[in-house]
């Protein structure tokens, strides 16, 4: 019992930036809609209107050409040309949508810290190792981007993989300022959307569509954000004292990831070699409550 007279909740540690954050969610608020992943009739129509454009796009070169040779006394050229319009513009139909990506986002979070620059590396491989430790069942993949501003100014990102969610998580330098954020989105195919929005007409149908059901297609997704959050939040901590961690603390080969010429990129690519399974650095981690890398 604190001087106010209140029973403090076990485990309590009060004045700190986990207590806060923890104190704020000890409240109950709203289900958030925005992370359900059943397929609204709105995000179909979307779909559906931008493979009209793509398919009315492929339609007019051929049409025009067609009128060209129309103008020339061409009739039979015209009728051929409009033969091959229908035919490029419904490929093209299908092709986008069945294929077409659509993103939507889902959170985001960032803090600019002044005078915290120096502890760029030290804020990425707190991140990257607090993730790896607690075993996140998720996908990851490290990389360095150059930002083509200098020979030392790079951003740090990761990105984390957990089924059709991806969170980036991004810390650089900006003058003498640690930048350090993450966004999340959801990233699905024209035949995903189709298929989900399929399967829960007819899951609805045969009266199969409950809360807990939905609930439980996206609690993975709410987990991950807590533990990207979590994890940043300790990265946070960590350029705030300006803590040195040793890189082996996420990386055992002692080096960062090689930096990478192209800045544009961002999401995973088929064929990068990404990080394995997750898992402590050789040597494991310490127990009782110091810090792992000391």
């Amino acid at each position: 019992m604190n001087d106010n007279g209140y029973t403090s909740p076990p485990g309590w540690r009060g004045g700190d930036a986990n207590a806060a954050y923890l104190d704020k969610n000890l409240k109950h608020i709203p289900v958030e809609t925005y992370l359900n992943d059943t397929v609204r009739w709105q995000l179909l129509l979307r779909l559906i209107v931008s493979a009209f454009l793509a398919s009315f796009l492929a339609f007019l070169p051929f049409f025009f050409f067609g009128l060209i040779l129309l103008a020339g006394g061409s009739a039979k050229g015209f009728a051929a040309m409009i033969v091959l319009a229908y035919i490029a513009s419904g490929v093209v139909f299908w092709v986008s949508l069945l294929g077409m990506r659509l993103v939507e986002p889902i959170a985001e979070w960032q803090v600019l810290l002044a005078d915290r620059s120096g502890s760029l590396d030290s804020a990425y491989v707190s991140i990257a190792g607090t993730l790896a430790r607690r075993y996140i069942p998720i996908g990851r993949a490290e990389r360095v981007i150059a930002t083509g501003l200098g020979r030392d100014q790079v951003r740090s990102r990761l990105v984390l993989t957990e089924g059709s969610c991806q969170a980036y998580v991004s810390v650089f330098s900006y003058g003498t300022s640690l930048y350090l954020g993450w966004q999340m989105w959801r990233s699905r195919r024209g035949y995903a959307l189709i298929g989900r929005f399929v399967a829960d007409l007819i899951a609805s149908m045969l009266g199969r569509v409950s809360p807990e059901r939905i609930m439980m297609r996206t609690e993975g997704v709410r987990a991950m954000r807590e533990a990207v959050h979590a994890a940043c939040r300790e990265g946070l901590a960590t350029a705030v004292d300006q803590v040195v961690v040793p890189i082996t603390y996420a990386f055992p080969q002692g080096l960062l990831p090689p930096v990478q010429a192209d800045h544009t990129r961002s999401a995973p690519t088929p064929g990068f070699n990404s990080t394995g399974a997750w898992g402590p650095p050789a040597g494991g981690t310490q127990a009782g409550g110091a810090q792992p890398w000391t």
